[in-house]
């Protein structure tokens, strides 16, 4: 498995037939989202998820399982707005630079790849905010125990019913190492899965 998310769906699908409960230990090597700046009354953050990485699967006396996942690089990475319901409207990524701390690189993404427009919208358990996710295409190939932190560099128009303002912004990521237990409830798992967050990752 690749990710966090993908070694979920794996144990999920196990599930189903040998046991309805379990739990997931993962150590991720990865990077501490970065602190929002404002851009046209928007806030916007820039976050990463691991795809790199190794998991494993055990299972006692068939009803309950276990999991494991060393999470790293490379990641898929995004540009995250939240604005007002009624007022923001959509962003557009037009640039992105990545800067690392220990390895000196800094390059920017091929602007072909840019440029898409992304809506803001609603999320009915936060009435009043709306949600625009900028997934970046392609991996970010950084590792955080060798490149260290990094910086990325934004060039990003939001509009809203006053206009569109574009400004280039940084955002610093933090290398760090998490470890987590997460309890999985198959039953809990399918119901919640009808539910959309605009806030989600997409693969």
């Amino acid at each position: 498995m690749k990710s966090s998310q993908m070694v979920k769906i794996y144990l999920l699908v196990w599930s189903l037939t040998l046991c309805s409960c379990g739990h997931i230990f993962t150590e991720s090597h990865t990077y501490q989202k970065s602190q929002t700046v404002a851009i046209n009354g928007a806030q916007l953050g820039c976050a990463v998820k691991p795809v790199g990485g190794k998991s494993g699967l055990s299972f006692s006396a068939m009803v309950y399982m276990a999991g494991s996942a060393t999470l790293d690089g490379p990641f898929v990475w995004r540009i995250e707005a939240e604005g007002k319901e009624g007022e923001h409207q959509s962003i557009v990524v037009h640039r992105v630079k990545v800067i690392t701390s220990k390895t000196k690189r800094s390059e920017w993404c091929p602007r072909q790849h840019m440029g898409y427009l992304t809506a803001f919208k609603p999320y009915k358990k936060e009435p009043g905010k709306v949600y625009a996710v900028c997934q970046i295409p392609g991996k970010l190939k950084v590792y955080p125990r060798e490149d260290g932190d990094i910086t990325i560099l934004a060039d990003v128009a939001v509009t809203s019913n006053q206009g569109t303002r574009r400004k280039l912004v940084k955002f610093e990521l933090k290398a760090n190492t998490v470890k987590d237990v997460e309890f999985i409830n198959v039953a809990a798992e399918i119901a919640e899965g009808s539910n959309k967050d605009p806030r989600e990752w997409q693969w």
